[in-house]
């Protein structure tokens, strides 16, 4: 089955005009294509830790940003309350 599958599968790349050679190397294999599988898997997992990482670096500058941004409100309104005219 998998031969008649790879022949009528060479047959179509040699009519597109794929030389014969090329055609040969351009099939995958069911391990080929569990070998590929597996490298994804493996950089998808790579790919959420650099997601995870940029998330909670982002979520510290906010954090960051919140807490400057109070202290500058609070700092602000202390002015007001000590220097405004009774």
């Amino acid at each position: 089955m998998i031969v008649a599958v790879q022949d009528a599968s060479l047959e179509i790349l040699e009519k597109a005009d794929v030389p014969p050679a090329q055609a040969r190397d351009t099939l995958a294999t069911k391990h080929d294509l569990l070998l590929l599988r597996g490298e994804l898997q493996k950089e998808m997992g790579e790919l959420r830790t650099e997601i995870h990482a940029s998330a909670s670096s982002t979520q510290r500058q906010m954090y960051g940003a919140l807490l400057g941004q109070m202290a500058v409100l609070l700092g602000i309104a202390y002015f007001f309350v000590t220097h405004a005219p009774r």
